[in-house]
């Protein structure tokens, strides 16, 4: 129970008022009289108090929710960290590429020496043809048979041009003009055609050779690339679990920072009661001393508690500017723009039971996540190895234009086929990849048990932290309503004189203290809460 004051405190103290406020009036009357010594100090004098400089005063109201929002779109680790994801993609791309049809396009200019040509000349053939067929025709006119063919002849016309079709143009053309009867100038054409037409001149290689290559290959059979493509899937998933861990982290520390902030408006506001608390005991330390109560040292022993509070005070500004810095920059705002929201007290909801909470984890958290897939993977790309022991087979294709003709005689030339490859040995380099990654997969198999193990503790630990954090408001709420008590009864008994000035000095500052104590006892048990939840692989926002 509160202690009662003694029946004659509150007489004395209306006297000492009264006292005082004659010797004020007094003073304030007599201008020209001698002062005494108590109106040496002025009982209402106004300090200068510390410039409060608010750096969201009037500014958009922030809450939790939207800092964690603001920096999982705004902050700068994050971003960067999706962007070293998207590069990571790349190793599903290669993996995806042995599997994909290639084409290459390929010019080429070559200069020769020596040039390398071939030619037939065929045109003594033919001219000694024509002398022949001339001959045969003068023999036919001098014994009167020219102009009707044998049978010899007959049967050569019969046998090829009915089946002209199956030979070149120009016998085609012979069997149409077969009968024909030609003038002496188409004579002379056809003569002079074929002797200029005989000679077979072909380029083998040119001075300047040309070349240009179009190649297609297509995989049918590849057995080690498909475990390939899936282990760096599957790698891929692992760093995108592994992104939701560093967003966890940096969200985490933004709620950080913002409790920091709130935390320190709280403080700001206890450190502004308690110049309230201080100025009010130096007006009453003056009234005391000016109606001879009190001496010369409890004023200045006020006058000091209240220098004190001051001086903490601008401790207090500057420790809300930085906080407020700290928590613009990572949200990547303006600082000053925004003012926080007092986050809400912590709910009482009950918490789960431990084994609750560490299966929820096992489920959840993405560092277990990434490390099992991690895992995966190293299987995948083990087995990979192991299937480069058998063959591969593909489909290719090319096409060719070139100026070298050769006896083709064509500029474009065309392939198509099928290719086995089967490295039969290697000097066992397959073998060694695969047994590192063996280890290697080995390796995250402890480390994941390990883990498993570190988040099952983690856990308990965060779960007994919550528990603790709660029975911490509770006694520190506690402190400040019994701390408001005993300041109220020392200053009763300091009024009455049965307590020292240091015994309400004291009284201040453990009232100051215990306000204090039940912000921070507050953002505590918040920010233990917001852990737990990260350890249980809760989401944040």
């Amino acid at each position: 129970m509160r202690a009662q004051a003694p029946s004659w405190l509150n007489p004395s103290i209306a006297c000492a008022l009264g006292l005082a406020a004659a010797i004020h009036n007094a003073d304030a009357t007599e201008p020209s009289a001698g002062k005494s010594t108590a109106a040496q100090v002025e009982p209402s004098t106004q300090r200068a108090m510390p410039a409060e400089e608010d750096p969201g005063a009037g500014q958009k109201a922030l809450s939790l929710m939207d800092a964690l929002e603001l920096a999982a779109k705004n902050n700068r680790d994050l971003q960067a960290a999706r962007e070293r994801l998207r590069g990571s993609y790349s190793d599903v791309e290669r993996a995806m590429a042995a599997l994909l049809p290639t084409l290459n396009l390929q010019g080429k200019m070559t200069i020769n020496e020596p040039v390398v040509s071939l030619t037939l000349d065929q045109s003594a053939s033919v001219f000694t043809t024509a002398v022949q067929s001339a001959q045969i025709l003068d023999l036919q006119a001098a014994s009167g048979t020219a102009g009707r063919p044998g049978v010899a002849t007959n049967a050569v016309f019969s046998l090829v041009c009915n089946n002209a079709n199956d030979y070149s143009a120009t016998i085609q053309k012979i069997c149409a003009d077969r009968g024909k009867q030609l003038s002496q100038a188409e004579s002379e054409e056809q003569l002079r055609s074929a002797l200029l037409n005989s000679n077979i001149q072909a380029d083998i290689v040119p001075r300047v050779q040309l070349d240009a290559f179009l190649v297609a290959n297509v995989p049918l059979i590849a057995p080690a690339a498909y475990p390939a493509l899936k282990g760096a899937r599957l790698n891929y998933q692992a760093q995108e679990k592994q992104l939701a861990v560093t967003s966890t982290q940096i969200l985490q520390s933004v709620a950080v920072a913002y409790y920091a902030a709130a935390g320190n408006d709280e403080l700001v506001v206890a450190r502004r009661h308690a110049i309230e608390v201080a100025q009010k005991t130096l007006d009453n330390e003056k009234v005391r001393f000016g109606a001879g109560v009190v001496n010369r040292v409890s004023v200045t022993r006020a006058e000091l508690a209240l220098i004190q509070a001051e001086q903490r005070m601008r401790e207090a500004l500057d420790g809300r500017a930085s906080a407020y810095r700290t928590l613009a920059t990572l949200l990547r705002v303006q600082a000053g723009s925004f003012k926080v929201v007092p986050p809400p007290p912590p709910t009482e909801a009950q918490l789960a039971s431990a084994d609750e909470l560490v299966s929820q984890a096992m489920e959840r958290r993405p560092e277990l996540l990434a490390s099992q897939l991690q895992q995966r993977a190293l299987g995948q790309q083990s087995f990979s190895q192991l299937l480069r022991w058998a063959p591969s087979l593909s489909l290719f294709g090319n096409i060719r234009l070139t100026n070298a003709t050769g006896f083709a005689g064509r500029a474009d030339s065309y392939a198509i086929g099928l290719q086995l490859d089967w490295l039969l040995f290697d000097g066992f380099a397959r073998d060694a990849q695969r047994h590192a990654l063996d280890a290697q997969r080995r390796d995250a198999q402890l480390r994941m048990d390990q883990l498993r193990e570190t988040i099952s503790d983690e856990v308990v630990s965060g779960r007994r932290s919550v528990e603790t954090r709660k029975r911490g408001l509770v006694t520190a709420e506690r402190s400040v309503q019994m701390a408001r008590e005993t300041l109220e009864l020392v200053r009763t008994q300091y009024q009455a004189g049965t307590a020292t000035q240091l015994d309400l000095l004291n009284a201040q500052d453990t009232l100051i203290q215990a306000e204090v104590g039940v912000a921070q006892a507050r953002f505590d048990l918040s920010l233990a809460v917001l852990n737990l939840r990260r350890l249980t692989g809760e989401s944040l926002t």
